[in-house]
This record gives structure tokens, C-alpha cells and sequence, in this order.
């Protein structure tokens, strides 16, 4: 069983007040606008992802990289940078890239291509002597032949947890209607139970960028669930489901102020 994430393995100014994580998934945003939201908020966010191997392609990575660096919040790049590297090229490219990129934290998955399980799981142990690793559970296709069974969602957790990974990722897509969360926005209570019978929530971020699946979460887990894939937008409003703020979660949060 993965061990639980500690306050001591997040920067220091990055306790998110509620000592929860927040996870913000970067899409493509003017720099200008970006490092308002950062100089801002910083204090809500502890790793912003940049998604769909946007660093190859976003002339403003580097520098968004940097004030990432300077605030104290934790870059890493999406899964499916992952995917490809191993998919076109190879592992020893992909982690050349994260060394050339200066990056102390990763994502791995396997949403759309195939790896074999041991192939996989020694991609983490290899990865997590010197990164942060955060393992993507879950499949981006919406085809039902290729759905998860509940066991098959625990299995992976399992693996990832047992070849080390830092942090098991429940996917949802950047849509929130995927994975672990139907189309009609409804989250698998049966998966969700299944994972969350073994692996200790703390140690799982729930990809959540829809305010339903914000919600459903944090009423049962609790204010300090880890959540994922947020937008810079909604980093208010999400903090303010987390305190009860907010009509949805009034009844159900007890006072932080």
C-alpha cells in the first residue's frame, strides 16, 4: 500500500491552508494572464501540469516554467507527453527531456497506449529514486470494450503504488467526463469504493475539474481531498467549496475562519 503524502514532502508555503492538493492543469494560456493568476493565488496551488505535451510546442513554456520555480509551485508535464515519448521514441528519450527541462516531478500513464504491467511498473521504480512520480490510473478512451473493471482500477493503483509512485492520479480527462466519472458527469461509486477500500485517499488526487465532481468529493472525503486538473479560473471558487463557502457545502464543512 502506498504511504500516505505528508506535510513534509510539499514545499513549505504550499500547505494549501487545509494541507489538501491542488493540482492545476495549464492550457495553453497567455503568459501575461498566467503569471497574474500565479502572483494571485499562488498560495491555492501546489503543481500545475502542462497538458497535452504543450511544452514542446508553447513558446512561453520556459518562462512560465521559471516563475512556476520562483513561486514555489511544482511544474511537471501531462501523461500523455509520457505516452508519446514511449510511443514514437523511447523511455531513455523521455527522461532525457525531463532532465532537460529542469523538472523534479512526473506524470506516467497509459490511457491510450499499452504497457505491460512490468514494463510499467519499471518505468516508476526507475523514475522514482529522483522524481516526484505521479501515476495516471484510468483509460481516455470512452469505447466500453476498453472501460476499467473496479478490479482492474485497484490493480493499477496497486502497481503503482507498490513500484512507488508518489501519488496515484484517478483520471478524468481535462472534460471531468471520463474515467473514473461518466459522461453525464456522475461519478462510479463502485470504482471510487473499490480503490478507496485500499488505497488511502491522501494518497490518490482525483482529477475534478467540474464543480458536480468538486463537490461530490469533498463531501465524501472531506475538505482536504486532493483534487486535480483544475482550471487557474475556478482556484477561488474551488477553495471556497473546500471551506463551506458555499451553498454546496455549507451544511457539510465545518468553520475554517
Amino acid at each position: 500500500m502506498v504511504a500516505p503524502i505528508h506535510s513534509d514532502n510539499m514545499p513549505s508555503n504550499h500547505l494549501n491552508k487545509l494541507h489538501s492538493i491542488n493540482h492545476v492543469l495549464e492550457v495553453g494560456m497567455p503568459y501575461p494572464v498566467f503569471e497574474s493568476y500565479l502572483n494571485s493565488y499562488r498560495q491555492y496551488i501546489d503543481f500545475i501540469k502542462f497538458g497535452w505535451g504543450s511544452a514542446l510546442i508553447d513558446p512561453e513554456f520556459a518562462l512560465k516554467k521559471k516563475l512556476c520555480d520562483q513561486l514555489n509551485i511544482r511544474p511537471l508535464l501531462g501523461g500523455t507527453f509520457f505516452e508519446y515519448m514511449i510511443h514514437h521514441y523511447n523511455f531513455d528519450d523521455f527522461a532525457r527531456h525531463i532532465l532537460s527541462f529542469d523538472l523534479d516531478c512526473v506524470e506516467l500513464s497509459r490511457g491510450t497506449i499499452d504497457i505491460e504491467d512490468h514494463l510499467y511498473s519499471s518505468f516508476i521504480r526507475t523514475l522514482s529514486s529522483d522524481y516526484f512520480v505521479m501515476s495516471e490510473v484510468g483509460r481516455k478512451s470512452s469505447d466500453p470494450a476498453k472501460k476499467l473493471t473496479p478490479a482492474h482500477w485497484l490493480s493499477h493503483c496497486e502497481l503503482s503504488a507498490e513500484a512507488g509512485a508518489s501519488l496515484i492520479i484517478l483520471e478524468s480527462r481535462e472534460s471531468g467526463r471520463s474515467g473514473y466519472v461518466s459522461t453525464g458527469g456522475d461519478v462510479d461509486a463502485v470504482v471510487m469504493d473499490t480503490i478507496t477500500s485500499v488505497i488511502p485517499v491522501d494518497s490518490l488526487l482525483f482529477e475534478a475539474p467540474i464543480k458536480s465532481v468538486q463537490t461530490f468529493l469533498l463531501k465524501r472525503f472531506g475538505s482536504v481531498v486532493n483534487l486535480g486538473n483544475l482550471s487557474l479560473s475556478d482556484l477561488v471558487a474551488v477553495q471556497s467549496l473546500r471551506c463551506g463557502l458555499r451553498s454546496d457545502t455549507l451544511l457539510d464543512m465545518q468553520p475554517k475562519f
